[in-house]
């Protein structure tokens, strides 16, 4: 790195520039001015000197390239330079500017080991060769060598070193002291110092992330009040990879990472608690819960295709009351990073749409996985662990007069594989995470002609049912806490006593604790029989395996639907 020059003084027609010490120097390699009003009559002649020892300075010489180069030095010196540069002026009436100069160095020695510093109170504030340190004992060394401080009968030189002993010793108290010196001003200044800051910050009683920086502190400095009074608030998860100056204090508790999954559910009142056709008391599922679907658009209708990664013939259409995706020979496929909707492998998530095909048509869905620096991944087959990114593939649905839901899974990394798993639409399997993924992009291809609807992706389910009553505001939350500092626990009551309003309930789930909803039981897969849109998925016990006619909840519409358990020991499932 270069030594840049800084002006120190001007004596009549000279400019005086001092560098700033450099340690461990071993030789000059080049230097570089800027100046202004130069030409052949009117121009700076130029000079330099050095020390090593701070105090004794070699004679002027031209500062020249030849003259640089040829200098070298041990590597233990402390070395400064000063430069002159005298004006020659032929007109009167003619200005020479100097803007600035600076050195260059040929090579650089380690610096000096320091074990008793280095093991001292001072060395997580700065270190011992740091120029604030070095700049600081070389000027009161020169201090103490000159008369006035040390008295003058005390001799600064002998007959065998020299004054070298005399400069060896008060070097080293000099030294010394500045490290107390520089260390109060660190605390004096510690709004210039990272971790003094995060420390103020966090006493005064704002979370602050790790991985914080000087100038975002510096913003909850300033702005402290205003941090505050966003608690209570959405802000409390702001992202800035989402635009946001600062990541919100949730955020900042946890040292959230960009690729960490934060999910931030506010329950509407209908989806939560006892409400017909929309929760009930022991239900688990999230999929009318808009807040935290992380598809392209939070809604059923399809708005702007723009926001999807499609490909071929697509567009919106009308279909009723419904905005719909209409396409042909085309659908949804990419891996441009634009399209990337996060997730954690840790979790569960659920996939679904509603697709009505043309006779004749086609469906193939399946999801492209990304680590978090963008590099491929491969999925795998829940069925029997294959690498597989497709459901399935070139399928037709069991009609095309109505709109179905296609619902599938991608389980957690550390799911076992269940031989008998097929999706609900009893074609394909449903697939695993890759362990290191971050990013998905979903894929959907239609042959032939199709419309779609209501596009979601969210976690499967919560670890817990939601039958309370008598409860408002309801918030479940999605994390993963990095705070070393903060057990779940504690992280739970911040959030409780300090970030949520106070009439608020709270579930939080650290997706750090994988698999949470695994079991080592296999499912029971029903078919609902006869072909209708689609149903919720219900939670019922036969007493034994035989069809039973029973009424379900659709979507949509109300109808009667059979449903035939194909377990252990009963009747094979119809062939779609």
């Amino acid at each position: 790195m270069a030594i840049q020059a800084t002006i120190l003084r001007e004596e009549g027609n000279s400019i005086i520039l001092t560098c700033p010490p450099a340690v461990g120097l071993l030789g000059i390699s080049s230097f570089a001015d800027a100046t202004a009003g130069e030409d052949e009559s009117n121009y700076f002649e130029k000079f330099f000197r050095y020390t090593t020892n701070g105090i004794e300075y070699t004679e002027w010489q031209p500062l020249k390239l030849e003259n640089l180069t040829g200098l070298t030095f041990s590597g233990d010196d402390v070395v400064v330079f000063e430069l002159r540069y005298n004006r020659r002026l032929s007109d009167p009436e003619a200005t020479l500017v100097l803007n600035g100069a600076s050195l260059e160095p040929s090579g650089t020695a380690p610096l000096k080991p320091t074990p008793a510093f280095d093991q001292s109170i001072f060395a997580r504030y700065f270190g011992a060769y740091d120029p604030e340190v070095v700049s600081w004992y070389l000027n009161v060394l020169q201090k103490l060598y000159e008369k006035g401080i040390v008295p003058a009968y005390i001799d600064r030189s002998n007959e065998e070193n020299g004054n070298q002993d005399f400069i060896d010793f008060w070097e080293s108290v000099a030294h010394f002291v500045s490290f107390l010196v520089i260390y109060a001003r660190k605390f004096q200044h510690f709004y210039e110092t990272d971790f003094l800051l995060a420390d103020f910050i966090s006493q005064r009683g704002l979370a602050v992330s790790d991985a914080a920086t000087l100038p975002e502190m510096t913003e909850l400095m300033e702005h402290f009040y205003h941090q505050v009074a966003r608690r209570g608030t959405k802000h409390i998860y702001d992202k800035k990879e989402l635009g946001a100056a600062i990541d919100g204090e949730l955020l900042r508790l946890i040292n959230y990472r960009q690729e960490d999954e934060l999910l931030f559910n506010l329950y509407k009142p209908e989806h939560f608690g006892w409400n017909l056709g929309n929760a009930s008391p022991l239900y688990k599922g999230l999929y009318l819960n808009d807040n935290i679907n992380k598809s392209y658009e939070n809604h059923f209708d399809i708005k702007d295709v723009s926001k999807y990664p499609v490909y071929g013939e697509v567009r919106v259409a009308t279909d009723g009351e419904k905005s719909v995706m209409q396409i042909t020979d085309g659908g949804l496929k990419s891996t441009d990073p634009a399209y990337r909707i996060k997730v954690d492998p840790r979790l569960d998530y659920e996939f679904s749409f509603l697709v009505k095909l043309e006779p004749g048509s086609r469906l193939s869905v399946g999801i492209n996985s990304f680590d978090k620096t963008g590099a491929p991944l491969n999925a795998r087959s829940y069925k029997d662990g294959s690498d597989k990114n497709y459901f399935f593939e070139s399928v037709q649905l069991v009609r095309n007069d109505k709109y179905l839901l296609v619902k599938l899974f991608i389980y957690n990394r550390n799911r076992k594989t269940f031989a008998k798993d097929t999706t609900e639409i009893k074609q394909g399997n449903d697939l695993i995470f890759h362990a290191d993924t971050t990013y998905v992009i979903p894929v959907i291809e239609i042959t032939g002609a199709g419309r779609l609807w209501g596009m979601r992706m969210l976690p499967m389910q919560t670890n817990y049912s939601r039958g309370l009553v008598q409860v408002n505001n309801f918030i479940s939350i999605w994390m993963r806490n990095r705070n070393h500092s903060f057990a779940i626990g504690q992280v739970t009551h911040y959030i409780r006593h300090y970030l949520i309003p106070y009439n608020s309930w709270m579930a939080l789930t650290d997706v750090g604790n994988a698999g949470y909803n695994e079991t080592e039981e296999e499912p029971e897969s029903f078919y609902w029989q006869p072909a209708a849109p689609y149903c919720e998925t219900t939670a019922w016990r036969p007493a034994s395996p035989v069809c039973e006619e029973r009424e379900t909840a659709w979507i949509g519409e109300l109808a009667t639907a059979y449903c035939l358990n194909y377990g252990t020991g009963s009747p094979n499932p119809p062939t779609l």
